[in-house]
């Protein structure tokens, strides 16, 4: 591309909530650029193929609300409702609720009840700054409190330090990602990078890969990016680079991964997307984690990959501890073995039909994919609320996790994305 070819929009990044602005402001008749510095699209939402075995690389299920996001796109997926299974020491709970989780409920049901109350009082969020001072105050079952610690494990973040108001926008309706309903794309996350990228290109629109940004100045006609490739013009700029300012954010365990291959008969539950395990003491191991420590006994969740004639994959998430990026051997071979006995105990038979695995810690997946691989980016301190799409000073958009609305999720993205669309169209209507 030339430096007098002047496209309408570039968009820097091409993972989810780069590609959902893209597509957008295509579709409303901007020429909008791509400028990607991996090889791929999609980011996290994809997949990898390792000896043969095909692996998600990162996001796997999602907030309902995305169907109704990639419908207004264009994109038409089928997306499957599948079930969540959480053993919480000897209980079991499934989610969306069943009459198995009503049961659960009921049998807890003054905690229920002091739970459900004090969520419905508006000046709650006055009260509790952290996650694990609500839980300590209203709920007295040790067990049904490691339950409610569920978003706080799914965060990567101790109940002690993850914000109250994170937690209970899980409950929200404003915006209604859908989280309360999770869905999952059938043929796995990659169909949504697929059928994204292809939108694009049927609206005419270029993704430039292996391009770096090196550097955006603004000029009389807009905005020069000068990149590993080359020089571009456009008139405007949307950027997926993280927003956290002069702000101490404080960032999510990172999360290894230990990928396995089974036989096809694997006895994994049908209609059952996770199976995830929380030993006793949440808030004690998690918090032992976030001090750098590997406890004795520590959570993880396992949900399928891929189904062939020859094998079924599935992933199996776990968080190192804060600071640590790779186990030597002897530790690594004691979690391997800790996960596969305790998965067995979960799933009679899981652990005699294995035929692969392989383990990538945070060091290797940054190495062979240049992300990170993290339940939600980093979370602003107390009282900081997320900076607007819209950067006035740099004449700059901006998508994802760190900016506009509440949450910290693939659907938060995407909502960001949205709604920088519709911003730069209202500010910068089509002649």
């Amino acid at each position: 591309m030339s430096e007098e070819e002047i496209k309408d929009v570039i968009v820097v990044g091409a993972g989810l909530s780069g590609l959902t602005a893209a597509i957008s402001l295509q579709q409303r008749g901007y020429s909008v650029l791509v400028l990607e510095r991996r090889p791929v699209a999609g980011g996290l939402c994809g997949s990898t193929t390792i000896d043969g075995y095909q692996f998600t690389i990162g996001s796997n299920d999602f907030g309902s609300a995305i169907k109704r996001y990639l419908h207004q796109l264009g994109v038409d997926l089928e997306f499957e409702k599948n079930q969540t299974v959480f053993y919480c020491g000897r209980e079991k709970y499934v989610l969306p609720a069943t009459s198995r989780t009503v049961f659960d409920l009921i049998r807890h049901l003054p905690d229920t009840t002091r739970v459900g109350r004090a969520l419905r009082n508006p000046e709650i969020g006055k009260k509790f700054d952290y996650v694990g001072q609500f839980l300590d105050a209203t709920v007295r079952n040790k067990t049904f409190r490691d339950f409610l610690s569920l978003p706080s494990y799914v965060a990567g973040h101790s109940p002690a330090t993850h914000r109250f108001d994170l937690f209970r926008q899980i409950y929200s309706k404003n915006p209604d990602y859908g989280y309360h309903e999770l869905c999952a794309p059938t043929g796995g996350p990659q169909a949504i990078t697929d059928s994204m990228t292809a939108r694009f290109a049927e609206l005419g629109g270029r993704i430039e890969f292996d391009t770096d940004v090196l550097d955006v100045r603004q000029t009389d006609d807009g905005k020069l990016v000068t990149t590993s490739r080359g020089t571009y013009r456009a008139k405007h700029l949307v950027s997926s680079e993280a927003r956290t300012g002069s702000h101490s954010v404080r960032s999510s365990l990172e999360i290894g991964v230990l990928h396995l291959a089974t036989r096809p008969d694997v006895p994994f539950p049908e209609g059952v997307h996770t199976v995830g395990y929380l030993p006793p003491g949440v808030q004690h191991w998690l918090g032992q984690l976030d001090d750098g420590q590997l406890p004795d006994q520590f959570g993880f969740h396992s949900f399928p990959c891929a189904t062939t004639e020859e094998y079924r994959s599935f992933n199996v998430y776990f968080y190192y501890p804060r600071g640590v990026e790779e186990f030597d051997s002897d530790t690594l071979a004691t979690v391997e073995n800790y996960i596969i006995n305790r998965l067995s105990t979960l799933i009679p038979g899981f652990g005699s039909r294995l035929l692969f695995r392989r383990s990538v810690s945070p060091a290797q997946f940054k190495k062979e994919h240049n992300l990170r691989r993290v339940s939600i980016e980093d979370i602003l301190p107390l009282g900081v609320e997320k900076p607007a799409v819209y950067d006035a000073e740099t004449d700059t958009y901006y998508v994802g996790n760190t900016v506009g609305a509440v949450a910290y999720h693939a659907c938060a993205a995407m909502y960001s994305a949205l709604d920088a669309a519709d911003q730069l169209a209202s500010a910068n209507p089509r002649a």
